[in-house]
Protein backbone atom coordinates (compact mmCIF):
# COMPACT_ATOMS: atom_id res chain seq x y z
CA UNK A 1 0.00 0.00 0.00
CA UNK A 2 1.16 3.63 -1.12
CA UNK A 3 1.70 5.42 2.32
CA UNK A 4 -1.05 7.33 3.69
CA UNK A 5 0.57 10.46 4.76
CA UNK A 6 1.90 10.74 0.04
CA UNK A 7 -0.87 12.91 -0.10
CA UNK A 8 -1.59 14.98 2.70
CA UNK A 9 0.27 18.17 0.85
CA UNK A 10 -2.39 17.95 -1.74
CA UNK A 11 -4.86 17.60 0.49
CA UNK A 12 -3.81 20.72 2.20
CA UNK A 13 -3.84 22.82 -1.01
CA UNK A 14 -7.00 21.28 -1.70
CA UNK A 15 -8.49 22.35 1.99
CA UNK A 16 -7.25 26.08 1.03
CA UNK A 17 -8.82 26.20 -2.45
CA UNK A 18 -12.76 24.94 -0.25
CA UNK A 19 -11.43 27.78 2.03
CA UNK A 20 -11.68 30.32 -0.81
CA UNK A 21 -14.83 28.76 -2.55
CA UNK A 22 -16.73 28.70 0.76
CA UNK A 23 -16.05 32.46 0.84
CA UNK A 24 -17.33 33.36 -2.58
CA UNK A 25 -20.84 34.57 -3.76
CA UNK A 26 -22.29 32.77 -6.44
CA UNK A 27 -22.37 36.63 -8.41
CA UNK A 28 -18.22 36.13 -7.53
CA UNK A 29 -18.63 32.77 -10.07
CA UNK A 30 -19.07 34.60 -13.11
CA UNK A 31 -15.65 37.42 -12.09
CA UNK A 32 -13.00 36.92 -14.61
CA UNK A 33 -9.52 36.42 -13.82
CA UNK A 34 -6.78 37.73 -15.44
CA UNK A 35 -4.83 36.11 -18.11
CA UNK A 36 -6.19 34.24 -20.44
CA UNK A 37 -10.26 35.71 -19.17
CA UNK A 38 -11.57 33.02 -17.66
CA UNK A 39 -14.27 33.44 -14.77
CA UNK A 40 -13.85 32.17 -11.22
CA UNK A 41 -16.27 29.29 -12.30
CA UNK A 42 -14.45 27.88 -15.35
CA UNK A 43 -10.88 27.99 -13.22
CA UNK A 44 -12.55 26.23 -10.67
CA UNK A 45 -14.14 23.50 -13.14
CA UNK A 46 -10.51 23.49 -15.04
CA UNK A 47 -9.68 22.48 -11.74
CA UNK A 48 -11.81 19.15 -11.53
CA UNK A 49 -11.08 18.72 -15.11
CA UNK A 50 -7.70 18.08 -14.39
CA UNK A 51 -7.77 16.00 -11.57
CA UNK A 52 -10.02 13.95 -13.62
CA UNK A 53 -7.36 13.79 -15.89
CA UNK A 54 -4.40 12.59 -13.30
CA UNK A 55 -6.52 10.34 -12.32
CA UNK A 56 -6.93 8.94 -15.86
CA UNK A 57 -3.03 9.33 -16.58
CA UNK A 58 -2.17 7.24 -13.10
CA UNK A 59 -4.64 4.67 -14.17
CA UNK A 60 -3.22 3.74 -17.50
CA UNK A 61 0.63 3.78 -15.76
CA UNK A 62 -0.76 1.54 -13.30
CA UNK A 63 -1.81 0.03 -16.29
CA UNK A 64 1.53 -0.18 -17.92
CA UNK A 65 0.47 2.34 -20.73
CA UNK A 66 1.55 6.05 -20.52
CA UNK A 67 -0.74 8.95 -22.24
CA UNK A 68 0.69 9.56 -25.77
CA UNK A 69 -1.39 12.64 -28.10
CA UNK A 70 -0.98 13.35 -31.49
CA UNK A 71 -0.41 17.21 -31.78
CA UNK A 72 -4.27 17.14 -32.53
CA UNK A 73 -5.34 14.57 -29.06
CA UNK A 74 -3.16 17.52 -27.24
CA UNK A 75 -4.94 20.49 -28.57
CA UNK A 76 -8.36 18.39 -28.04
CA UNK A 77 -7.18 17.71 -24.62
CA UNK A 78 -6.32 21.05 -24.05
CA UNK A 79 -9.64 22.74 -25.53
CA UNK A 80 -11.57 19.89 -22.83
CA UNK A 81 -9.73 21.22 -19.92
CA UNK A 82 -10.64 24.96 -21.51
CA UNK A 83 -14.07 24.62 -21.82
CA UNK A 84 -16.78 26.38 -20.53
CA UNK A 85 -17.69 25.42 -17.22
CA UNK A 86 -21.18 24.70 -17.62
CA UNK A 87 -23.04 28.02 -16.55
CA UNK A 88 -25.53 25.53 -14.23
CA UNK A 89 -22.79 24.78 -11.84
CA UNK A 90 -23.33 26.98 -8.57
CA UNK A 91 -20.88 27.05 -5.39
CA UNK A 92 -22.62 23.46 -3.91
CA UNK A 93 -21.77 21.52 -7.47
CA UNK A 94 -18.51 23.10 -7.56
CA UNK A 95 -17.54 21.94 -4.31
CA UNK A 96 -18.93 18.46 -4.59
CA UNK A 97 -17.16 17.97 -7.65
CA UNK A 98 -13.86 19.57 -6.27
CA UNK A 99 -14.24 16.79 -3.44
CA UNK A 100 -15.54 13.75 -5.29
CA UNK A 101 -12.45 14.61 -7.69
CA UNK A 102 -9.91 14.30 -4.87
CA UNK A 103 -11.23 11.79 -3.44
CA UNK A 104 -11.13 9.62 -6.49
CA UNK A 105 -7.34 9.96 -6.36
CA UNK A 106 -7.21 8.95 -2.82
CA UNK A 107 -8.92 5.58 -3.78
CA UNK A 108 -6.17 5.79 -6.70
CA UNK A 109 -3.53 5.75 -4.61
CA UNK A 110 -5.33 3.65 -1.81
CA UNK A 111 -4.93 0.30 -4.07
CA UNK A 112 -1.52 1.39 -5.03
CA UNK A 113 1.66 -0.85 -3.29
CA UNK A 114 4.89 1.13 -2.72
CA UNK A 115 5.90 0.20 -6.02
CA UNK A 116 3.58 1.26 -8.52
CA UNK A 117 4.46 5.12 -7.11
CA UNK A 118 7.98 4.33 -9.34
CA UNK A 119 5.76 3.86 -12.37
CA UNK A 120 5.98 6.58 -15.40
CA UNK A 121 3.43 8.64 -15.70
CA UNK A 122 3.26 11.44 -18.56
CA UNK A 123 0.69 13.68 -19.55
CA UNK A 124 0.84 15.68 -22.62
CA UNK A 125 2.86 18.51 -21.12
CA UNK A 126 5.00 16.96 -18.76
CA UNK A 127 8.42 15.77 -18.90
CA UNK A 128 8.27 11.92 -17.90
CA UNK A 129 8.42 11.42 -14.13
CA UNK A 130 7.02 8.97 -11.85
CA UNK A 131 3.41 9.08 -9.77
CA UNK A 132 5.23 9.74 -7.31
CA UNK A 133 7.44 12.47 -8.39
CA UNK A 134 4.09 13.96 -9.93
CA UNK A 135 2.95 14.83 -6.79
CA UNK A 136 4.65 18.40 -6.08
CA UNK A 137 3.68 19.77 -9.94
CA UNK A 138 0.11 18.72 -8.83
CA UNK A 139 0.76 20.26 -6.25
CA UNK A 140 1.76 23.48 -7.94
CA UNK A 141 -0.86 23.44 -10.53
CA UNK A 142 -3.77 23.88 -7.89
CA UNK A 143 -1.58 26.48 -6.14
CA UNK A 144 -1.34 28.88 -8.92
CA UNK A 145 -4.58 28.42 -10.03
CA UNK A 146 -5.20 29.48 -6.45
CA UNK A 147 -3.45 32.45 -6.42
CA UNK A 148 -5.53 33.63 -9.61
CA UNK A 149 -8.72 32.65 -7.70
CA UNK A 150 -7.93 35.07 -5.02
CA UNK A 151 -6.68 37.80 -7.35
CA UNK A 152 -10.23 37.87 -9.21
CA UNK A 153 -11.91 38.11 -5.68
CA UNK A 154 -9.90 40.07 -3.97
CA UNK A 155 -9.13 37.47 -0.96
Amino acid sequence: MAPADLLLPLEGQREETLRLLDALSQHDLDRVVRGEGRTVRQLLCHLINRDHGVNFAIHLALEGEVVRFSSEEREQMVRWESDPAPPDWDLPRIRRELVEAREALHGVFAGMSEEDLNLPIRWPEWPARTIRTSIPYILEHEDSHLDELRSAVNR
